[in-house]
Order: C-alpha cells, then structure tokens, then sequence
C-alpha cells in the first residue's frame, strides 16, 4: 500500500511540472487567448440571438425583468416615503385637534336666526307691527 502512494504522488508531481512547463510557454498563452476571445464571441452571439428570439415570442428578457424589478423597487421606495409623509401629517392634524379640543368654547348667549322655532316665527306673524321681534331675539 505504501509503494501505490508513493507512485501515486510521484506521479502527481511529475504531470504538476510538466503541465506548470507547459503553461509557462508563449504558445500555449495565445492559444488560451483565442480560445478565451472565441467563447466570449460565441457568448454575445448566443445572447444576441435569444434577445431576438425573446422580443419575437414576446416575452422578457432577463435584461427586462431586472429593470423592472429596479423600476419597482425606486416605486416602492417613493411610496414608503409618501406613507411617512401622510403619518406625520395625520399625527400633527391629530394634535391640532387635541389641541382644539382642549380649548373651552364661549357660552352662547343669544340663538341665532336660523335656530328660531316655529312658534317664534308664529308669534312674529301675529303681533301688530309695532313688536316684530320675537321675544328672545330682542336685544
């Protein structure tokens, strides 16, 4: 069993430096540049041409469902604020009322016209002309 490890790890370090060599190499560089710059082409087609497929079937792209998901997002943002906005001014109309509230209002010491009975308006219709004034509206 001791023999296979260190075969195994023997050769382990032999395939690391030859592939470590091999790397190091002008050519093998250009060769993963162009391999790199030919699946970097193949990519952009392949998503240019399901953009086209997509606007086609008319469905979203994943382009389109992120700016609607951040379009949605500032929406919610802007209503948040506006809900913030409504609390303080429901909170200060709240006060405002308290504060109303609080405050006595003054006695009323004469009934206004609009709150005159009928018998009042009858008695009114009655008398000579010389006492027009219902009793309670004199002054």
């Amino acid at each position: 069993m001791e023999a296979w490890r260190e075969w195994l790890t023997q050769t382990e370090r032999q395939f690391n430096a030859f592939f470590n060599e091999a790397m190091n190499t002008e050519p093998f560089a250009r060769s993963m540049g162009g391999y790199m710059e030919m699946t970097a082409a193949f990519q952009r087609t392949m998503a240019e041409g399901m953009q086209r497929y997509l606007t086609f079937m008319n469905m979203p792209s994943r382009t389109d469902v992120v700016d609607l998901g951040e379009t949605l997002r500032s929406i919610e943002d802007r209503l948040s604020r506006i809900e913030e906005m409504l609390q303080i001014a429901a909170e200060a109309v709240d006060m405002a009322d308290e504060r109303e509230a609080a405050r006595p209002e003054p006695t009323r010491t004469r009934t206004p016209p609009e709150y005159r009975t009928a018998e009042d308006v009858q008695e009114t219709v009655e008398r000579p002309q010389g006492e027009a004034v219902p009793q309670g509206l004199r002054r």
